[in-house]
């Protein structure tokens, strides 16, 4: 070992500092690659609806197509990275998510736009939905593994700060017309966000990799004390049901089927927010409002799982219910003003916070309910049927919304988005607290 490692007795220990560094490449990965494949596509549905004349509905299926290719492809990539060196997978996948954004570039038609997010939401899974966590986890093995996921994964939030507006004001110079009914007249910006993922996703991967062979990350006194903790934590936690006896339990399908709709609901404030928010603001205001949800989600993911750790599972959702609630009504009133109106950057800004707010319930909270719920006895199988529930409602989400507003209005829409987060909220808590009412009674009959 060379500078990033010191010498303990008779082993050589890699440097919290050199730890770091690599948290650090896992949040720009986050903030920048993974933002540019997948947090600011929203941004482009309105312009290239206007500019290709396509419907809103048939063209978010591109949110549904990756969403879709993303969770198959999954597992194989996961598969990929124990068989081949990390930084291959990371470069494919920057590549793959680059290329995408060129072929967004020259696309006219609707399966050529598909391929393209099919394409980028397939890559973005080699360097963040599976590279991060398996940088991290190789990384810290034990103690502060947590901690340093949390922080990989607020760069998402991080970029959205700052990366919104750029997007935006980046359309506007290639735009005619008003944000409401312009077109581009150029598809220039495609080609910029390929050129800046494949530079900093380069840059990264000249870096970014897992321990060698002959590296430690952690002495053998904390390998000894991570595992007497683990088998402590072990021995006092419920320890749950089996998959199969989950499976029977109604509680787990009324759970579930909550998951599900609240996918449905709330695909439509993460992927059609700006074909909405287009029709009422200025694309400059409407990339200050992506801001502003940036820093509420990585308030966010900081307090999520605080209040998970405080409250439980039935509060804590509870509460992410009522800030999506208020997100939508904030919504349903920007629909009723016209463009320009000063009210809509307010209410605009009202719904950024209280979705960013809220973002913990799908991103933190599959992995936290999971066990908290179903125990630790088979909690990755429950984090997996999860997280299904939730992907397919969000996949069927956005064209539903686009759907609906096109047979109807936007008003119409975001009110049908609230029904559904109202009822799978009220499904999903009524349901945990009954499963948790089951584990009390297991723990009583046990003791």
């Amino acid at each position: 070992m060379i500078d990033h490692a010191t010498k303990r007795s008779d082993e050589i220990v890699v440097s919290k500092k050199y730890k770091y560094f690599m948290v650090f490449l896992c949040m720009l990965t986050q903030a920048i690659p993974y933002e540019v494949a997948q947090t600011i596509q929203p941004l482009f549905v309105h312009p290239i609806v206007n500019t290709f004349h396509f419907t809103l509905a048939s063209y978010t299926l591109i949110f549904t197509f990756g969403a879709v290719a993303a969770s198959f492809t999954s597992p194989f990539i996961g598969k990929g990275l124990e068989k081949f060196n990390f930084k291959l997978m990371y470069l494919i996948g920057i590549i793959l998510s680059a290329l995408a954004y060129v072929v967004f570039g020259i696309s006219t038609k609707l399966p050529e736009f598909y391929a393209a997010g099919i394409l980028c939401m397939i890559g973005s899974t080699f360097y963040s939905g599976q590279g991060v966590p398996w940088v991290i986890n190789h990384w810290f093995p034990f103690e502060g593994r947590g901690a340093a996921l949390g922080v990989a994964f607020c760069g998402g939030s991080i970029g959205n700060i700052f990366m919104q507006p750029i997007t935006q004001n980046l359309l506007s110079h290639y735009m005619t017309g008003n944000a409401k009914t312009g077109h581009l007249i150029s598809m220039a910006p495609f080609f910029y966000f390929a050129g800046m993922l494949l530079i900093v996703g380069l840059i990264i991967t000249f870096f970014i990799r897992t321990p060698k062979k002959d590296e430690t990350v952690v002495s053998e006194a904390e390998i000894k004390a991570g595992k007497e903790a683990a088998a402590k934590k072990k021995a006092s936690e419920f320890q749950g049901w089996t998959s199969k006896e989950v499976i029977r339990m109604k509680e787990f399908w009324i759970f579930s089927i909550g998951f599900l709709i609240i996918g449905l609901g709330l695909a439509s404030l993460n992927e059609d927010y700006a074909a909405f928010l287009d029709t009422k603001l200025t694309l400059t205001k409407v990339g200050l409002i992506g801001s502003m949800y940036g820093v509420g989600g990585l308030i966010g993911n900081i307090t999520g799982g605080i209040l998970f750790d405080k409250f439980g599972t039935a509060k804590s959702m509870s509460y992410a219910g009522v800030m999506y609630v208020l997100a939508i009504l904030m919504m349903i009133i920007i629909s009723f003003l016209s463009f320009g109106n000063k009210m809509n950057m307010i209410a605009g800004c009202g719904y950024a916070i209280f979705t960013g707010l809220a973002v913990f319930s799908y991103m933190s909270g599959p992995a936290f309910m999971a066990k908290d719920l179903f125990g630790a006895k088979e909690q990755g199988v429950m984090l997996g049927y999860i997280g299904l529930a939730y992907a397919i409602g969000f996949a069927v989400g956005a064209p539903l919304f686009g759907m609906i507003r096109d047979s109807a209005n936007f008003t119409v829409a975001w009110c049908v988005m609230m029904i559904f987060v109202v009822i799978g909220f009220l499904l999903l808590v009524s349901a945990a607290v009954k499963i948790k009412h089951r584990q009390k009674e297991l723990i009583n009959g046990n003791h």
